[in-house]
């Protein structure tokens, strides 16, 4: 038998950072899902971010690939 759980709260302020220190379940054996659209330069940072962490050898077509992410997400 599960458990299943709602728990809203909001992600801005450092209260919300405060929580998940005190309580790392909430992270780590729990689903997230953020029901907020992500500004468009946020999902670019993130997929430059990804795309430099990981050597997938693009050369030239980073800036696409980038553009691919933030299109699929």
């Amino acid at each position: 038998m599960n458990i299943h759980m709602v728990i809203a709260m909001s992600p801005l302020g450092d209260i919300f950072r405060t929580r998940l220190r005190m309580f790392p379940s909430l992270v780590n054996c729990c689903t997230l899902d953020w029901f907020t659209e992500w500004p468009e330069e946020a999902l670019i940072e993130v997929a430059k971010g990804f795309l430099a962490e990981n050597d997938l050898e693009l050369a030239d077509k980073v800036l696409q690939t980038v553009h691919v992410f933030k299109g699929m997400h």
